[in-house]
């Protein structure tokens, strides 16, 4: 009886750990987002028009509407600038912060109202509007 009950909190305690982090993971996009998609080895400036999961309906800016398509997060980044506002994901919690840099995909942020030992590098799904 002790081996069952061992064996029942092992597969509770596994399974909820594989849902509670996507219950806080930071979509892929949101309507109205800048970012860039990759097409052809090279990263294009898009615009989001819908969001569908984790696909992104995406315009090519200065293209035309032919060319809007649905894209996965392996082709998508968020294109966050130094100053820009955004929303970090931290421990399950959005706060309010700020771009300080940007550098190989990375973002390194601060948290409004918390001093700089908070600062961080952060990679794009943690980084919201």
């Amino acid at each position: 009886m002790k081996n069952k009950l061992l064996f029942a909190g092992i597969f509770m305690a596994t399974w909820v750990g594989t849902l509670i982090p996507s219950a806080f993971a930071a979509s892929t996009c949101s309507v109205g987002q800048k970012a860039e998609v990759l097409w052809k080895e090279k990263w294009y400036p898009v615009t989001v028009l819908d969001v569908d999961d984790n696909q992104c309906y995406i315009t090519y800016d200065g293209y035309d509407s032919s060319w809007d398509e649905w894209v996965g997060s392996s082709r998508f980044r968020a294109s966050f600038e130094v100053g820009d506002a955004v929303r970090i994901l931290w421990k399950g919690e959005w706060y309010q912060g700020r771009i300080l840099d940007v550098s190989n995909n990375l973002y390194k942020i601060t948290y409004d109202g918390y001093d700089s030992s908070w600062d961080e590098w952060v990679e794009p799904a943690r980084v919201s509007r």
